[in-house]
């Protein structure tokens, strides 16, 4: 009969073999940057590497179970009750449960640190994402001309028509426009179409003014609060990304602080200094074992070299080794409900844009008076809002799956 251990490992790979399926099966993804092609690599990594673990383990432990059930059986017949055979049988009953616990003991706290490392490598990837989120929204246009494109005195037509009546009323009624006019859109056009109404001139010159400027007072003062809309929350959103990737560094320090790294994030991303983390958690591993202080063995074998003694893992150290780990994974399993939290909000958010995007009713009209900054704005909602639902996002399955994957759960 299966061990626990042996179960809640079964279980993982049912689990990664699920995720393997439905990240493989998933509908139309993006053939350069889909959530199947992101988390498969980790996945089939993650599967083989336990199945590995699961064989090993399986390999070395049931020939000791076999033993141990002759062992009984013998000890069961009443012909083998002497104190000789007895003796000797009971002691050998002794050492196999012994090797048998301490080989469950061992599978345990390896199993745990094949999680903990897909723990690491989470962050990695997802850090990835939270640095591309990062410059994507850093960049976006929509944070650096929205105010440009909601004020008319920023459209050249606008600034030429402006002059001309500047100067009529200025002679016929010595009148000149306030500078807090040229700040607000509203009072903006409102003094434009005043003057352009009784600033003289040709009616021809007036009406061909007029239509010159039409289309842009239009679009700047029905869309002027809707692009302040997408300013403010393209801002508040990329706030937002960067307290993620803040708290991503923090979760990353307190992961490796378990085992003794402490190299931040960011330096041992660009320094691919991955390895010696990886290093650092085979040692801490290694030495709560007991593996460092008996190097002439083999854990778990049986019988035990050197005059019996197995490596005697340190229960102190092997206690706290797992509840280090364990904290780490369960940090992460928090991260990931977090980082899916963000990326849905930001997907909303972004509908929430393309829709106002494209409200804008005479885009039509004045499609050939049109900023280019607007055109170009929508194209990068359009490409980030694509962002979010392929490159960025981690559906709910999915990310319930990665933490079947770091905990092991089974239907048991």
């Amino acid at each position: 009969m299966k061990t626990k251990t042996t179960r809640r490992s079964t279980g993982l790979m049912v689990a990664l073999s699920l995720l393997w399926f439905s990240t493989a099966l998933a509908n139309n993804p993006s053939p350069q940057d889909s959530t199947a092609i992101w988390l498969q690599p980790l996945i089939e990594t993650a599967y083989s590497e336990l199945d590995l673990l699961e064989y090993e383990h399986l390999h070395r432990i049931e020939p000791l179970r076999v033993r141990l059930q002759d062992v009984n059986s013998t000890l069961a017949d009443p012909r083998n009750r002497t104190p000789e055979c007895g003796f000797q049988l009971l002691w050998e009953k002794t050492q196999l449960q012994e090797a048998i616990q301490g080989m469950e003991q061992e599978h345990e706290i390896k199993l745990l640190k094949l999680r903990y490392r897909k723990s690491i490598e989470i962050i990695k990837m997802l850090y990835e994402k939270v640095l591309s989120m990062d410059h994507h929204l850093s960049s976006l246009k929509a944070q650096q001309g929205l105010s440009n494109l909601s004020n008319p005195h920023n459209y050249p037509e606008f600034k030429e028509a402006r002059t001309i009546v500047e100067d009529r009323m200025k002679k016929k009624f010595n009148f000149q426009m306030p500078t807090l006019f040229q700040t607000n859109p509203f009072l903006s056009a409102a003094f434009s179409i005043v003057g352009f109404a009784v600033g003289g001139g040709e009616e021809k010159e007036k009406k061909e003014s007029i239509e010159k400027v039409a289309c842009i007072l239009d679009f700047t003062v029905r869309m002027h609060n809707d692009l302040n809309v997408i300013y403010y929350e393209t801002g508040y959103l990329r706030d937002a990304n960067l307290t993620l990737k803040k708290e991503c560094e923090a979760l990353f320090s307190d992961c490796a602080r378990q085992v003794g790294y402490t190299i931040p994030l960011i330096s041992c991303r660009d320094g691919d200094d991955w390895e010696r983390l990886y290093t650092m958690l085979d040692a801490y591993v290694a030495k709560a074992l007991g593996e460092t202080n008996n190097t002439a063995s083999t854990p778990g074998s049986y019988p035990p070299p050197n005059n019996g003694m197995p490596p005697t893992p340190d229960p102190r150290l092997l206690a706290r080794a797992t509840t280090n780990l364990q904290f780490s994974i369960d940090r992460v399993g928090s991260f990931i409900d977090k980082y899916s939290n963000f990326v849905s909000q930001g997907g909303e958010y972004y509908k929430k844009f393309s829709k106002i995007a494209s409200n804008y009713e005479n885009e039509k009209t004045c499609s050939t008076s049109l900023p280019e900054q607007f055109k170009q704005l929508k194209n990068d909602i359009e490409e980030t809002l694509d962002k979010f639902n392929s490159a960025y996002k981690m559906p709910e399955v999915q990310g319930s799956k990665l933490k079947d994957m770091l905990y092991g759960t089974s239907n048991e």
